[in-house]
């Protein structure tokens, strides 16, 4: 910073002190009203820093706030890889240490926080890398909104909701649209997918279920979408839970909107999307009362097949060669027998690292680029598997068939044609067959051409690309999906 000669009395010199005591008076103000405004307590806040690494330096962002009953919740933001709103589902806090748990991602935050609470150093650990990341306050998360989001006023009610699911004795909480007017209405309940999820099942930026419910609220469909157990403000612990654990939760918000004033009971159905599109129909098997089922992207083949069908059509999505295909498959085996064969984290996690260094040393430089291998990401893959071992077991011995056999509301299962993760080709026709087998006559499904498993309008459908992709959902689903239940909980 330079200073005024104040022994030089030429204007010219005058005219830079004034500007310079100017500068100096506002930085002052600035940083008066910056310590008013920060948070009473140490650890809320929005916290921002850079790990350096290939193929460059990335932005993360923590928001990290107090709920009520004194409890920590947190999120992260990734804008460059367009992750948003990511659930923190462990957060330890004992001054100054603060430990974050994103282990479901393969990935853990460990920092201690500096005397004066203006930065957290630490390390961000992705599998066994664990590169440096100091955290600074920052002001805001960067908008990533995307152009379907919708903004507020709406046309309708939004309520902040807390329900129990009695049996597993924690609070879930969610938000309830309700159209306007007196009702009673038909209602829906949105079911996430698979890994950690907001109650708008936030996925590589994008929020599809809060466009999914303004969508269908607008439309004369009340709708409630909740925070997965253990995320957001959600309490219990998502990683000792499993899907059936997932389809209690689900049954708790159907009893809840069922419960509601303005809702009609005999119309309230469920949605969900992928691994929620399992849950769905584990909850319309033991209740009756379910009005109806839309399937979206879900599975009707047992998880060990699917596993290996997941392997092969994302290497195949990638452009990989026969050789590199069948080297995946092998390696997704021996992987698949270790959860089939072991309980225990501290067998597993150590033997599918000895299977996953043994698989990668047999494969070329090219075959690695051909199926986005290395041993980093290997490693931060098994640490997810570990994370959630009884979700991973639970999920790979199921078969989704012993639920739909035993489902007899009206059903809607749609499938996008390029979808990589669940395909069409098989688990649709088997979703059909086992709701058929049941005596189940109310049933459409549908194969959507150009779509991946978000419903979005793809290319390849691999993964890679739903964060490139400007679109939440393609407008057809979602007209196809409300046109559906209104005339389906008319009959």
């Amino acid at each position: 910073m330079s200073e005024a000669n104040t022994r030089d009395r030429s204007p010219r010199n005058w005219l830079a002190f004034g500007l310079a005591i100017a500068i100096l008076l506002v930085a002052v103000l600035a940083f008066t009203m910056y310590a008013q405004e920060m948070p009473a307590d140490p650890l809320a806040g929005v916290w921002q820093g850079t790990v350096a690494g290939k193929p460059g330096n990335m932005q993360i962002f923590f928001t990290i706030e107090k709920r009520s009953d004194g409890a920590y919740m947190a999120k992260v933001d990734i804008p460059a890889q367009s992750a948003r709103d990511i659930p923190v589902t462990g957060l330890r806090w004992h001054p100054p240490d603060l430990m974050l748990d994103m282990s479901s991602y393969g990935i853990v935050y460990e920092g201690k926080m500096a005397p004066d609470g203006s930065a957290i150093n630490g390390r961000f650990k992705i599998g066994d890398d664990a590169p440096p990341l100091v955290l600074q306050r920052a002001a805001a998360v960067p908008d990533m909104r995307r152009p379907q989001e919708p903004q507020p006023p709406y046309p309708y009610e939004e309520i902040e909701v807390t329900f129990r699911n009695r049996a597993a004795g924690i609070d879930l909480a969610g938000t309830l649209t309700l159209p306007g007017g007196a009702g009673p209405f038909p209602a829906v309940v949105l079911i996430s997918g698979s890994g950690p999820q907001d109650r708008n099942s936030a996925i590589a930026g994008h929020r599809p279920f809060l466009v999914a419910a303004d969508y269908l609220t607008r439309r004369g469909i009340a709708v409630l979408r909740h925070d997965d157990r253990g995320c957001n403000r959600s309490g219990g612990n998502f990683h000792n839970a499993t899907t059936a654990d997932f389809a209690g939760d689900a049954g708790a918000a159907w009893e809840f909107l069922a419960r509601q004033p303005r809702i009609d009971p005999k119309r309230v159905g469920l949605c969900g999307h992928s691994e929620g599109a399992i849950a769905a129909p584990m909850v319309a098997a033991r209740n009756p009362k379910v009005a109806f089922l839309v399937l979206l992207a879900g599975t009707g083949i047992p998880g060990e097949r699917l596993w290996f069908m997941q392997a092969e059509s994302l290497a195949r999505s990638r452009g990989a060669g026969e050789e590199a295909v069948r080297k995946e498959l092998a390696l997704s085996a021996k992987l698949f027998a270790v959860l089939k064969s072991e309980s225990d984290p501290a067998i597993v996690e150590p033997e599918m690292k000895r299977i996953a260094l043994e698989a990668l040393a047999g494969m070329s430089a090219e075959e690695k680029k051909q199926l986005n291998e290395s041993e980093e990401m290997q490693m931060a893959d098994i640490k997810s598997y570990v994370a959630d071992l009884d979700w991973n077991r639970f999920l790979a011995s199921y078969d989704p068939a012993a639920s739909l056999r035993r489902v007899h509301c009206p059903v809607l299962a749609l499938h996008g044609e390029k979808d990589t993760q669940v395909d069409a080709d098989v688990n649709l026709p088997a979703i059909a067959r086992a709701l058929n087998e049941g005596g189940n006559t109310g049933v459409e499904t549908a194969e959507l051409p150009g779509l991946n498993h978000l419903f979005q309008t793809a290319g390849t459908g691999h993964p890679r690309e739903y964060g490139r992709i400007a679109e939440t959902m393609a407008p057809a689903v979602l007209q196809r999906v409300a046109d559906w239940i209104l005339r389906t909980v008319r009959r």
